[in-house]
């Protein structure tokens, strides 16, 4: 009888783990299914960046997750709150997780998401986003060939983490 009791006791306490922890994953807004890939060192070793050879585009996703119905997702986290819609730039390095995410695991995401503190947005990867992607990335390539970027701040601290201080003639360090 003993035994039977604490089995029953173990039991209970296992299925409200598991319920906490679905619970914990439905209000992260992160969609269900496998992660097969995270930015995180808490779950697996860091990860190499995924890279596009054919648009030069290298990057890491916070999360690519793998869905039951065989979609890849990524999701892209900002720790601020959420905007009443999300920014541009947000949402361009959305899609160009997709472009990567697509070429890497031969999938295209049918979406990917953004989340912010308080609330997530699934943005759909249609071919017009990826043409806006193609577009910027293309105007992106034409002004560094063209043009000198001028600093736009008066902010050393910007200067110490940017990654090319060491080289700027505008550098505030």
């Amino acid at each position: 009888m003993r035994l039977s009791y604490w089995a029953i006791l173990l039991l209970a306490f296992g299925l409200f783990l598991w319920l906490l922890s679905r619970r914990k994953r439905k209000s992260s807004g992160l969609p269900e299914g496998e992660f097969l890939y995270t930015d995180s060192s808490y779950w697996q070793r860091l990860p190499k960046p995924l890279y596009d050879p054919e648009l030069e585009l290298v990057g890491k996703p916070d999360y690519v997750i793998k869905q039951e119905k065989g979609s890849v997702v990524p999701v892209e986290l900002k720790s601020g709150n959420a905007p009443t819609y999300p920014w541009d730039s947000h949402i361009m390095q959305l899609a160009a997780y997709c472009r990567l995410v697509e070429g890497y695991y031969g999938r295209r995401p049918p979406y990917g998401i953004i989340q912010y503190q308080n609330k997530s947005f699934t943005i759909p990867y249609t071919d017009k986003l990826e043409s806006q992607l193609l577009s910027v990335i293309d105007e992106m390539r034409m002004v560094e060939r063209t043009q000198i970027a001028q600093r736009s701040h008066q902010q050393a601290s910007r200067c110490r983490g940017c990654g090319f201080s060491q080289i700027c003639d505008q550098s505030l360090v």
